[in-house]
């Protein structure tokens, strides 16, 4: 009796030993294996103009200040085509209208009202700071722009999630495209660690690519994390269209197709459009985007100058002075902060033209913050991490600027000349941070427009990021 009385309390106790063994054996393994499998996130980096900002109330609350059109679900990627034209109907323009409140009138006070975007998204010149309290957009924002503004990377967001969504965390990060993009490339260092990621995937288009060189080189730390980057029409080393609008802000009725949009609509409406884009971008819009920090950074920089973009022989300079070239570095940076637009009222240098502790003005530093310093001599950050460029070219573009001495002997733009060589907004060589074309890891798309080149996902990116994510990341 006893001894089977001690045989049954010696099975139960070698049952419950057995049991305490084997969950402690599957709770390790399943401990170690969560903690072998790195977290992984994707990151969609916006561009400039196309990342949503909101204004954040005394009351905590936040309101949408740069959204153009209130409409949820507006069809950009069926608007802009692969090849940069615009598919505007009139059925689209009058659903636009409609969504307006009181129609064109509330177009107007969007862009010069009170509380439009212009008034709201004010940048002061000396210090480089917002004049209102304006943040991005996050993926708790209660709006449609925490995808970008007009939706335009939900595709490539929904994409990415319906791809990869169960093995990655997937995001759009909005930065602030109006102040300094070497501050936001911090922030995107900051986000990354908050999130805890072993490894990232990182997409750009535009502008976002100066974030993310930014981001690269502050650390062969961050450089580590990243295992693939797609940078879609990056504007690696500034764009002579940014020279050019600030120059003279009407021409960014080009980059808008004003005249496009005119010819689309009834005479009396079109004569109305074209009066207040006369009266906006000559009265309103100057002053505005002279103010933005970011804008000054995509001036063509001393590495796109130097680089194989441009023969330098005969005419065949990035700019010129009285038939004169500028060569060196230091002529560029000294031209730049020559000209009129690059003081305030009282003749001092504007934020971005200030000098800092090394002795160079804040924007040659700029320039030169994508750099890293490697045995090989000075690198451009992109090319220490895994990355595809995707190139547009074959449709026509700024690429070189004339500028003549007037008869009051002051030194104007003359005209800017045209290439074939890019996206119509960045030359070949500036989104391959001067790799060139025929570089390995650059993906060209013939006839690729600068905005399809990053928005038109499913039709011109898709195909070729699932090839290269899918070489990186095994599901």
């Amino acid at each position: 009796m006893k001894n089977s009385a001690a045989r049954r309390r010696f099975n139960v106790f070698v049952a419950v030993l057995l049991t305490v063994v084997t969950l402690a054996v599957f709770g390790c393994a399943l401990w170690y294996g969560m903690r072998q499998k790195p977290k992984r996130g994707i990151v969609i980096v916006t561009a400039l103009l196309s990342g949503g900002l909101v204004e954040l109330k005394d009351d905590g609350t936040e309101t949408v200040v740069w959204d153009p059109v209130p409409m949820e679900e507006f069809p950009i990627q069926e608007v802009l085509l692969p090849d940069g034209s615009l598919n505007m109907s009139t059925e689209l323009i009058t659903e636009i209208l409609n969504s307006f409140e009181n129609g064109i009138l509330d177009v107007l006070d969007l862009v010069t009202g009170e509380d439009g975007f212009i008034n709201a998204l004010k940048v002061d010149k000396n210090t480089g700071k917002s004049v209102r309290n304006i943040k991005p957009a996050t993926s708790e924002t209660d709006s449609h722009v925490k995808y970008g503004v007009l939706n335009v990377y939900k595709q490539t967001y929904d994409s990415m999630v319906a791809e990869y969504g169960d093995e990655a965390e997937i995001s759009v990060f909005n930065y602030d495209w109006r102040l300094d993009n070497a501050e936001n490339g911090r922030l995107l260092e900051e986000y990354i660690n908050s999130k805890g990621y072993d490894e990232v995937i990182l997409t750009s288009h535009s502008m976002g690519g100066n974030v993310v060189s930014c981001y690269l080189a502050r650390s062969e730390e961050n450089r580590a994390k990243v295992k693939l980057y797609c940078a879609y029409a990056p504007s690696l080393l500034g764009s002579v269209d940014a020279l050019a609008y600030i120059e003279d802000p009407m021409r960014l009725g080009d980059m808008l197709d004003i005249d496009g949009i005119k010819s689309m609509l009834p005479d009396a409406a079109a004569g109305m459009v074209g009066s207040i884009v006369e009266t906006v971008l000559n009265d309103v819009m100057a002053e505005f985007i002279r103010g933005f920090t970011s804008m000054y950074q995509l001036f063509p920089s001393p590495y796109l100058m130097e680089s194989a973009q441009y023969s330098h022989t005969g005419s065949d300079y990035m700019i010129t002075i009285d038939g004169e070239p500028i060569e060196t570095r230091e002529e560029l940076i000294e031209f730049y902060a020559s000209r009129p637009w690059a003081f305030n009222e009282d003749g001092e240098p504007i934020y971005v033209f200030q000098k800092e502790a090394n002795g160079k003005t804040r924007l040659e530093n700029f320039f030169d913050s994508a750099y890293v310093a490697t045995d090989a001599g000075l690198v451009h950050s992109t090319t220490l991490v895994n990355t595809v460029y995707f190139v547009g070219t074959g449709i026509s573009g700024r690429e070189r600027a004339t500028y003549i001495t007037d008869a009051d002997g002051n030194i104007v733009l003359d005209r800017t000349y045209n290439s074939y060589d890019g996206d119509n907004m960045v030359l070949v060589y500036s989104a391959t941070a001067a790799l060139g074309p025929d570089a390995p890891d650059a993906y060209v798309i013939d006839n690729g427009s600068h905005g399809p080149v990053g928005i038109s996902f499913d039709a011109l990116l898709k195909e070729k990021t699932f090839e290269e994510i899918n070489k990186v990341w095994t599901k």
